[in-house]
Formats: structure tokens, C-alpha cells, sequence
């Protein structure tokens, strides 16, 4: 008898997970609000230190990505333009939403970004992370600042979140005018 009633409190837990997580699962998703992060991992001694006080904000993530390891990887002897630390990125880099629904935006990182709607991809309003002056390799091609990013872009400062609210149908292309490769595709049906 007692072997039933733990086999059967048992079974009992079993059920109340798997309908627990179906509608964790569902909820997320046809969630309302879909998210992109805004991705870095600067080093907070070493990119303050570097680029100056207040570069890099200490979060509760340990990063540990310096500053002299983000401007090696800043260019690839694959590529004659920058391809940017893999750190730096927006996630997920695509997401496809319906028409009406928000966007939530938040900074993840320690470093400020922006998300700005761009109509082609290009660089960004920092000439060093576009390719022009020192420590570009020789024969660097530099990008050609995205036409969006001329204008002062909003930066999300780390630990914040904006929202995109009102997108229309279609594709709508995305990228931080600091950090240029760090990029996003919404496409809203």
C-alpha cells in the first residue's frame, strides 16, 4: 500500500511538471514581447583603462574580454574589412515577429549600444571600429558609415531596454553605430 502511494505522488509530480513546462513553452512561444540582447564582454579595468572612465560598466556577468584581445579580433586576415569581436553581437540576430507586436531591446552588456534602423548595413560613427587609422592591418578596405548612424543615435546604456513599437510589414534591418557588425534582421509579417 505504501509503495502505491509513493509510486502514485510520484506520477502525480511527473504530470504537474510536463503541464508546467507545455505552458512555460507555449507562453514563450506567443509571447507579445519578443526580445533581442544587446551582446558585449568588455573587461571593465582593462577597456576603462584603455578608452576611458565609464567605457565599460561592471554588470552582475563577469566579463573578461580585454581590451588589447577586442582589438585583435577586430580584423580577420580572411577579410580586407573589419569583422568585429564575436562578443559583440545582438541575440538573436533574427527574429521574425507579426505586424503590431513590440520589440524589446535591452542592453545585456557593460558597454553602451545602439539599435538602429538602418536601410543597408555599414559602419558606425567610431572611424577606428570602421577600419580607418591604427591598428588596421594594410590593405583594410574601411566601411562606409551606414547612412542612419550620421545622425546621433540613441544609445541604450547598459542594463536598460527600449522598445519598437509600430514596425511595418516587411524587413527591417538593425545594427549598433558603435559597434557596426553587431547587427539584426526583424522581419515583421
Amino acid at each position: 500500500m505504501q509503495k502505491l502511494a509513493i509510486l502514485t505522488s510520484g506520477l502525480v509530480v511527473l504530470v504537474g511538471l510536463w503541464v508546467t513546462w507545455a505552458k512555460v513553452a507555449t507562453a514563450q512561444v506567443n509571447s507579445n514581447d519578443p526580445n533581442v540582447a544587446l551582446v558585449d564582454n568588455c573587461d571593465p579595468a582593462t577597456f576603462n583603462l584603455a578608452v576611458g572612465p565609464g567605457t565599460c560598466a561592471a554588470t552582475p556577468h563577469q566579463h573578461d574580454t580585454s581590451f588589447t584581445e577586442f582589438v585583435e579580433l577586430l580584423f580577420s586576415p580572411l577579410a580586407a574589412n573589419v569583422i568585429g569581436h564575436p562578443a559583440w553581437h545582438f541575440s538573436p540576430g533574427y527574429i521574425s515577429i507579426r505586424a503590431g507586436q513590440t520589440v524589446r531591446v535591452t542592453n545585456a552588456g557593460g558597454e553602451g549600444h545602439t539599435f538602429t534602423e538602418v536601410k543597408a548595413f555599414g559602419g558606425g560613427f567610431v572611424p577606428l571600429l570602421n577600419g580607418v587609422g591604427p591598428p588596421a592591418p594594410a590593405g583594410t578596405v574601411p566601411l562606409v558609415e551606414a547612412e542612419a548612424c550620421a545622425a546621433p543615435p540613441v544609445i541604450v546604456a547598459p542594463g536598460n531596454t527600449v522598445q519598437m513599437k509600430g514596425l511595418s510589414s516587411g524587413v527591417h534591418k538593425f545594427q549598433c553605430c558603435i559597434h557596426p557588425w553587431m547587427r539584426a534582421v526583424v522581419d515583421v509579417e
